[in-house]
């Protein structure tokens, strides 16, 4: 006889696990320890996790910036202290720096649905925006796009790779303006939309 599905049970089992195995705590049901209150603590903690993840890739985007650029150490500083002193969600690029070179960025922590290889509609949609804006201009930035070296940075996973180029494939707008990130050599045209992949 088949195994009967038991949504309760693999949640429990599912938080259960990610909390003992990621965080180290001790391998008890905290699931059941859970009431509404709890629950809900938990959900506006787990609400900040992409703003983290934005965090965390604008922070290693600085550093690869600074590598593909050759920026020196204090540059790099700039571009972190500004990261850090932006509030999430806020008006404008997700990094903006007008001295010594003039750089925007987007900053993308989608991971393709189902666990797939491609990205969902939505998702496109999001992208599609912000690579409009690194292109045409957003009214809430002092940034002109025209003067500017443009990067459109993901999260470096081969999940998310595979949707990227997907993505850019398939792409209506733009499509010839979009080319992976190199080396210094080769990141110098202002048209280009240069997309980067990061790690941290």
């Amino acid at each position: 006889m088949a195994d009967i599905y038991d949504r309760d049970s693999e949640l429990q089992s599912r938080l259960n696990a990610f909390l003992a195995d990621n965080l180290g705590l001790p391998s008890v049901d905290y699931y059941s320890r859970l009431d509404l209150a709890g629950f809900l603590k938990l959900k506006s903690v787990l609400s900040d996790i992409n703003n983290i993840l934005t965090l965390k890739v604008s922070l290693a985007f600085a550093q690869r910036a600074s590598s593909l650029l050759g920026l020196d150490r204090d540059t790099t500083r700039r571009i972190e202290s500004q990261v850090l002193a932006t509030k999430p969600n806020a008006n404008g690029y997700d990094i903006e720096l007008s001295d010594p070179v003039k750089i925007i960025a987007e900053i993308k922590c989608n991971i393709p649905i189902n666990n797939g290889r491609v990205y969902g509609s939505a998702q496109r949609d999001g992208i599609a925006k912000d690579i409009d804006a690194l292109v045409n201009g957003k009214s809430k930035s002092p940034m002109r796009p025209d003067d500017c070296l443009k990067f459109m940075v993901f999260l470096d996973t081969p999940e998310v790779r595979a949707a990227s180029e997907h993505f850019i494939k398939n792409m209506k707008e733009h499509k010839e303006r979009i080319c992976l990130a190199g080396n210094k050599k080769t990141i110098r045209s202002l048209d280009r939309v240069y997309v980067a992949f990061v790690t941290f």
